[in-house]
This record gives structure tokens, C-alpha cells and sequence, in this order.
């Protein structure tokens, strides 16, 4: 939190001196300042509501001159994070450019979503052991993830090696430390998974043999259509009594 009073008890705004004021400093000093004194006017006239508790945050734009609500503020905010200058952006936060800069890449970075997508194959269940997946993770593709059928439900492990230091026996080859990332995967994998057995079932019912009553059925059928398309055999009773 920027010091309100200086080493020599010099009263400081933002944890600055007005000498040392940049020209957003002055306007959005300004602007607080006129909040203040509105809001005084508000508390001490009764026929007016009070303000709002933390809704106070007002300040004077550059280029209006005029209050701005904190929806205004916020957009303003994202403003100067994303598009304005980055000399702008430095200046109104009172940083260095270099500071600035890495601002900038942080917002970028933590806004940007990478588009993750997982195939899976099914195996016959090992244990918990289910399935392999490949998760491509905004274009770059990591093979040998486990699908793993856990008390919670389906989940994907990461890929490991063998490692007789460690206490299982085994070493996670990469790591995922952002729990909102591993949820991602874990959905996605449980979606995969589901649709890759949907198509093995499906596969598998399109090439399995006919049922043996079907069978059966079938060929009495096919027999009947046989039998009745031969010629009737001569009786020999009716042809003794013609003698």
C-alpha cells in the first residue's frame, strides 16, 4: 500500500509528493477530491441517500472532464492494460517502461486460453488403469497420459518413467501445478474417453456374427424358399391302381 505520510511527516497522496505529481496523478487527485467533497454534500443533506459503501470510486477522465462510475473506471482499467501506448500505460501506473512491459505480458498471458483437445485409447481395465491419452495443449502434444478410473471418477494422470530414488517407483515427466489447467484436461479426457468406447461398441456390434437363432432362423427360411421351388415326386400308390 503506497505511504501516506513522508520520513518528514510530509502528507503524501498515492505515495507521492504534488511535486512529484505526473499529469494522471493531478487529474485523478482532482477527481478524488471533488468525490469527497460530493459525497460530504450528500451526507449532509437528509433528503439524499447516502452512498453506497465501496462505490465510491470516482476520478476525472483525461479527456471529458467528468466523473466516471466504476464500471467506467474498470473499462478505462483494461484500457490502458491492453491497448492504450506503453508509454501511457507506464505512466499512468508510475512505473518504468520496463515494468510496464511485463504488466502487459502478465495480463496477456493470464487472459489467453489455450484450446486443449485429448484422444483417447481405451485398453481393458487394469486396476484403476483404463486408457492412454494424448493431450494436444494449444498445438504442442503430450502422449502417454494414463485415464484413470479414481474414487472421484475418470482423471488424467501424467505421463511417468520409472525412478527407483522416488517413493512409488515412478517420476511424472511433466508437471501441471494449475489446477484450472489439470481441470480442463481431466473434462476434456472424460469426454474423450466416453466417446472412444462409444465407437469400439459400435464397431464391434457392426462386424460380430449373427446370433445362432438368427442363424437358424435364417436357414429354414432360405430351406423353405428351396423345397418349395422343387418339383412334386410321383406318388407310386396311384400309379399301381392305373394297372
Amino acid at each position: 500500500m503506497p505511504r501516506r505520510y513522508g520520513a518528514d511527516g510530509t502528507r503524501l497522496w498515492n505515495g507521492k509528493t504534488p511535486e512529484e505529481f505526473t499529469e494522471a496523478d493531478a487529474y485523478r487527485f482532482m477527481a478524488e477530491t471533488e468525490a469527497v467533497l460530493q459525497r460530504k454534500e450528500l451526507m449532509d443533506d437528509p433528503a439524499q441517500p447516502a452512498p453506497a459503501s465501496g462505490k465510491e470510486e470516482f476520478y476525472l477522465s483525461k479527456k471529458d472532464d467528468v466523473l466516471l462510475t466504476p464500471e467506467q473506471i474498470a473499462a478505462e482499467e483494461r484500457r490502458w492494460l491492453f491497448d492504450a501506448p506503453i508509454a501511457e500505460l507506464a505512466e499512468v501506473k508510475g512505473v518504468s517502461i520496463d515494468e510496464a512491459v511485463k504488466m502487459r505480458t502478465d495480463a496477456v498471458l493470464q487472459e489467453a486460453v489455450v484450446p486443449i483437445t485429448v484422444s483417447v485409447r481405451p485398453i481393458e481395465p487394469q486396476g484403476k488403469l483404463i486408457g492412454f491419452a494424448s493431450v494436444n495443449f494449444g498445438g504442442v502434444v503430450i502422449d502417454d497420459f494414463k485415464v484413470v478410473d479414481g474414487k472421484n471418477g475418470i482423471f488424467l494422470g501424467a505421463p511417468s518413467k520409472p525412478d527407483p530414488a522416488s517413493r512409488t517407483g515412478y517420476r511424472a515427466t511433466i508437471r501441471i501445478p494449475d489446477r484450472a489447467t489439470q481441470e480442463r484436461i481431466n473434462a476434456a479426457g472424460v469426454e474423450a474417453y466416453h466417446a472412444a468406447v462409444e465407437q469400439l461398441v459400435a464397431r464391434a456390434q457392426a462386424v460380430r456374427p449373427a446370433p445362432i437363432k438368427e442363424q437358424m432362423a435364417e436357414a429354414a427360411k432360405q430351406a423353405g424358399k428351396e423345397n418349395a421351388a422343387r418339383p412334386a415326386p410321383a406318388k407310386a400308390k396311384e400309379a399301381r391302381n392305373d394297372r
